[in-house]
Parts: structure tokens; sequence; C-alpha cells
């Protein structure tokens, strides 16, 4: 058994007017050539509005990267005159964590809650 279609019924004056109208005869030129009059211009207008959106986004970044970048004079003439030293045996040491606060560390044993077994093997 067919299944039914969803058309409408229409009269031959109505379906006369109808193919006049823009979406009749849109629909016949999609009829005869579908790529062409309705897959293209997807196409296009997701090509488009990809180039658009990132103009946009791109503009965002760019006023974001100029807030980060901006200094003041003063600012500026700090970080060209200021020379700081650099003791790389010190810089090592903080990297390992071996600074003098934390010198006199030791292991400790975590107190067990009573009647957690104490996992000695």
């Amino acid at each position: 058994m067919g299944t039914f279609d969803n058309k409408t019924f229409r009269s031959k004056r109505q379906q006369a007017e109808y193919e006049r109208s823009f979406i009749g005869r849109y629909q016949a030129l999609i009829k005869k050539n579908s790529f062409l009059y309705l897959g293209l211009p997807m196409m296009l207008s997701v090509a488009f509005g990809s180039v658009i959106l990132s103009k946009f986004t791109a503009l965002r970044y760019e006023q974001r990267d100029e807030k980060v970048k901006e200094l003041d004079e003063q600012q500026a003439l700090d970080l060209a005159t200021k020379k700081r030293k650099v003791d790389i045996k010190e810089e090592y040491y903080k990297l390992q964590g071996l600074l003098d606060e934390h010198e006199n560390w030791e292991p400790k044993r975590v107190e067990r809650l009573p009647g957690e077994s104490e996992n000695v093997f």
C-alpha cells in the first residue's frame, strides 16, 4: 500500500496562481536544478557567514591584546632600566622547592580513624 502525500489540493485556478507566484516559480527551478538554486546559495551563505564572523572574532581578540600590551611611560621606563640579576642556583632551588622554608620538612604519618586498619604489610 502506498503512502499518502502531504500535498494540499488546489483547483486549476489556484494551481495556476501558485505557479505564477515567486514560491511556485522557485520550486519549479529547484525541481529542474536543485544544486544550482538550493545547494549553491546555501553553501555560499555558510561561507560568507564564516568570513564575516571570523572578522568579528579577530577584532575581539585584537582589542583584548591591545588592553594587555598597553603600558604607560613610567612602566616602560621601569622595564627598560631595571636590571634583575639572576642567580642560577636560587632559581634551581625555587623550582625544586628546596628553599629555606622547606628545609626542616619531614614526612609524618597520618592519624588513622578509630576502627580503621593500619594496612601494614
